[in-house]
């Protein structure tokens, strides 16, 4: 992977310097102008060589489906517009700088954008997995109870708890780790009443684990 940002670098750097050169032949008259719609137009394919070389960590790579569509939208148009600037010649130093202002703006707000959803949605998809994880735990607990249940009726009751907590809710909008300590709390208590075999007093502990839930999946 480093290899072939380097090999994408080169020929970018290639790319830039055949553009400039091509610039450099084709015009034989140099303004104010004319510079800042050459100095546009190397922007705007240095931002898109630099999106392909720039790469993000993995919790970013869904939106960043997004963010190369506006890297691209703004490399094209400043690139097609800075050529044509460039070849008829505009001499209005305005025009071409407010042109390539606007484009600079619009795209480094869209990016702003971009990276602020990209930060509320890696933030979420952390939470989601840690309470994922916390689920995980506390089903792969029962199951192991489960595993040493040798009545039928209890193991059904046993079951159907299992379900409401291998069932509970991922995405939530306040902080569970109270709640999911009480869960295993419990949890650890019908592990030692099951261990006794005394399922004559493991309703409350499943009374409990399931009134749990409710209230976790109302938060």
């Amino acid at each position: 992977m480093k290899n072939n940002k380097i090999l994408y670098a080169i020929i970018g750097i290639v790319a830039l310097a055949m553009i400039n050169v091509i610039i450099y032949i084709s015009i034989k008259e140099y303004t104010i102008a004319r510079w800042i719609n050459i100095a546009g137009l190397n922007l705007s394919v240095i931002i898109f060589l630099g999106a392909g070389i720039v790469t993000s960590n993995r919790d970013e790579k869904f939106i960043e489906y997004f963010r190369l569509p506006i890297v691209l939208a703004y490399s094209s148009i400043t690139f097609l517009l800075s050529i044509i600037f460039i070849i008829i010649g505009i001499k209005s130093i305005q025009v071409s700088l407010t042109m390539q202002i606007i484009l600079l703006c619009i795209f480094i707000i869209a990016i702003t954008i971009n990276k602020m959803a990209n930060n509320v949605s890696i933030e979420i998809s952390r939470e989601n997995k840690s309470s994922y994880n916390k689920i995980a735990e506390m089903t792969k607990k029962i199951e192991q109870i489960m595993n040493n249940i040798d009545d039928r009726d209890v193991y059904k009751k046993v079951e159907k708890m299992y379900d409401s907590v291998k069932n509970a809710k991922l995405t939530l909008s306040a902080d569970s780790t109270q709640i999911d300590n009480d869960i295993i709390r419990e949890i650890g208590k019908l592990e030692l009443n099951i261990q006794n075999k005394q399922y004559n007093i493991i309703d409350e502990q499943l009374t409990q684990i399931n009134n749990y839930i409710l209230k976790r999946n109302q938060m």
